[in-house]
């Protein structure tokens, strides 16, 4: 390996601070940071920290489209940052979001992939070359052709590693790359960023989940409040105390030693039963003779790959889509569909669905009628909202409003919560805010449902699993001494 001192700089950040127009404070202060040519950087932290701002200051959108104030200088590949127009800057640093579908531009995989070279004027025989070169990289070649709104996660994550791949820049940024991916999706992002790294390009990633970077990273850098606070290596990551990991709030790095107590499942009270469920969209089958059983305290991961009728089931069981044939039962008596939602709310992945309030608190008035202010702020405060009870839910994080849809969900009050994917783009506070909030609602006798992808989540969580094998087949079993199992579960999906 080329020693550190003789390679290139290409990114500099000279005691740079950040102010968002409108924000009281800066989201960045006094940041002096050196990356290297074809160095593997990830950033970490609790949210907010900041490092969402520092990789937008790197793609030049903190100043050129978030129009906030910047304070020290950046260099990049030897020049002021500010010198350069934002579609020159394009060429050199490729982005990648956390949610894919927010830079597509077209429907069709080749036309997206397409899209950023025929910006930047590249010849048609390059052009075909670049897309079929992308396309080849990522192992596309069963998306050709396809459109890509009904794509998976991870089929969408690839298309937007392939379009900025087209463009050939020499910087990738990566912003929480996995938030929204299972983990068999995380191990092919992992490989395509190998590939990658072993071509030479830079790459920064910012990022909540860290098992999957430690075999790729350079240097991990900790953030908190804007500032950064330590650096580590790899090995220097994985040897952090249990005990230090969890006051920083940070992700494990090594999924096979975290520690967990799991309850074991008692099956007293049955709260839900299900039996024979079939379901089909027109003359396609997603799913045929589930039957399982649901009891009263049990925290149930259900886990299966995508497209195998997770979150069909779900809207099943609270009366938001009717089955072609079974019966769903709630404590002991068969419920139509239009009276499911007294028995089972569902809170789904797309929040947005769910927020209806122009604040915060309001949107706690519109589910939680006759109760006070004291109420309101003390369920506020329980789930880390309350500074922001004046603030409409769309301007919060993605976080924030999984957070304010559970909080709708404790006024609600159902025997059964279902939950779709509730750690997407979490760090480890909230992620284990929510995990001991569930387990509390669990004590007090609720049945809870949850799809996930998130191994570390569900390990510290649940209690049992609902794996969909196949179409026709689901096996139930207890998570306690089945952990090595889950963890299969999860990664042939």
């Amino acid at each position: 390996m080329v020693n550190d001192k003789a390679r290139r700089s290409v990114i500099q950040f000279e005691d740079v601070s950040f102010e968002y127009p409108g924000a009281e404070t800066d989201s960045i202060h006094h940041i002096s940071l050196d990356v290297k040519e074809g160095e593997f950087l990830v950033l970490t932290g609790g949210s907010g920290c900041g490092k969402t701002t520092l990789t937008r200051l790197v793609n030049g959108l903190g100043e050129q489209f978030y129009e906030g104030t910047l304070k020290g200088r950046i260099t990049l590949l030897g020049r002021n940052i500010s010198e350069y127009p934002l579609y020159e800057i394009g060429k050199k640093v490729g982005s990648i979001f956390q949610d894919p579908k927010s830079q597509f531009f077209a429907s069709i995989t080749e036309d997206e992939i397409s899209f950023g070279c025929e910006n930047y004027g590249v010849p048609y025989e390059e052009l075909d070359r670049r897309v079929s070169s992308a396309i080849k990289r990522i192992n596309g070649d069963m998306l050709r052709g396809k459109e890509i709104y009904p794509m998976s996660s991870g089929e969408k994550q690839k298309i937007a590693v392939a379009s900025v791949n087209a463009v050939d820049p020499e910087i990738y940024v990566f912003d929480e790359p996995s938030a929204n991916l299972d983990m068999y999706s995380v191990e092919a992002l992992k490989n395509l960023m190998g590939g990658l790294k072993a071509e030479g390009h830079t790459i920064i990633v910012a990022e909540h989940r860290l098992y999957y970077l430690t075999d790729l990273a350079d240097r991990f850098l900790y953030m908190e409040n804007g500032s950064i606070k330590e650096e580590w290596t790899a090995g220097e990551l994985r040897s952090i105390p249990e005990e230090k990991r969890r006051a920083i709030g940070i992700r494990a790095a090594d999924l096979h030693h975290i520690e967990v107590d799991i309850s074991p499942v008692k099956e007293k009270d049955m709260t839900m039963e299900v039996k024979d469920l079939a379901f089909s969209y027109r003359k396609h089958p997603v799913f045929h003779d589930v039957s399982f059983q649901a009891y009263a305290g049990d925290l149930i991961a259900i886990v299966g790959h995508n497209g195998i009728g997770k979150t069909t089931l779900s809207n099943i069981l609270c009366g938001m889509q009717k089955e072609k044939e079974g019966q769903v039962i709630y404590n002991g008596t068969k419920v139509s569909k239009g009276k499911r939602k007294n028995f089972a709310y569902f809170v789904m992945q797309n929040t947005d669905c769910q927020l209806f309030g122009d604040s915060v608190e309001e949107e706690l008035l519109l589910n939680g009628k006759g109760s006070t202010q004291e109420q309101r702020d003390d369920l506020l405060k329980l789930y880390g909202l309350f500074e922001w009870k004046e603030r409409h839910p769309a301007t919060l994080s993605g976080g924030q409003k999984q957070r304010l849809t559970l909080a709708v969900s404790d006024w609600i009050d159902t025997p059964v919560l279902i939950l779709d994917e509730p750690t997407s783009g979490l760090d480890f506070k909230n992620m284990m805010r929510i995990s001991e909030h569930l387990k509390a609602l669990a004590q007090k006798g609720k049945t809870i449902l949850i799809i996930t992808h998130d191994y570390e989540f569900a390990a510290m969580t649940c209690n049992r699993v609902l794996h969909f094998v196949d179409e026709g087949h689901v096996e139930t079993f207890p998570l306690q001494e089945n952990l090595s199992r889950l963890y299969s579960c999860l990664m042939c999906q």
